[in-house]
């Protein structure tokens, strides 16, 4: 049980946190991963994803809204985990199998698969929960994204 005094510190930042889009997911981070703008591929397909590439582009996926608009000087830009593993994924289906793409079909599977295990702990959790919680005796896994494949 949390003692009153913790429960009047903690409430300021559940209120004031909430007032803007995707404030309370920047005060309480959760789990995220720190990518380079190139493991997204060329700038050409990769920009109508992550928005034109500045001269120090670091790429977070989290799990919360995009946030794509260029930061200042170090130029973080955040996506979505799940958004971004569905990007990859057509990326990949997308490029033709030719020889001269396999090298970018690699990365791009090796992007896809070090975020995998996010999603997938997330989709984990919340089965979990399921069984200890139903939603109006819904299954959860109808209410769920569909969970991406492990490998593309």
């Amino acid at each position: 049980m949390i003692s009153f005094p913790r429960l009047c510190l903690l409430l300021p930042l559940l209120l004031l946190s909430g007032c803007s889009a995707g404030g309370l997911s920047r005060a309480l981070p959760g789990q995220s991963l720190t990518l380079s703008y190139d493991d997204f591929g060329p700038e050409r397909g990769a920009s109508r994803f992550l928005g034109p590439r500045g001269s120090h582009t670091v790429i977070v996926a989290h799990y919360g809204f995009n946030d794509i608009t260029p930061s200042g000087p170090e130029d973080v830009r955040y996506v979505n985990v799940l958004q971004s593993l569905n990007f990859l994924r057509a990326e990949v289906r997308a490029l033709p199998r030719t020889a001269a793409n396999e090298p970018l079909r690699q990365r791009l599977r090796a992007t896809y698969a070090r975020l995998y295990p996010m999603q997938l702990q997330r989709y984990n959790l919340a089965m979990i929960s399921a069984n200890n919680q139903p939603f109006g005796g819904m299954n959860r896994r109808l209410m769920l994204p569909a969970l991406p494949p492990p490998e593309i």
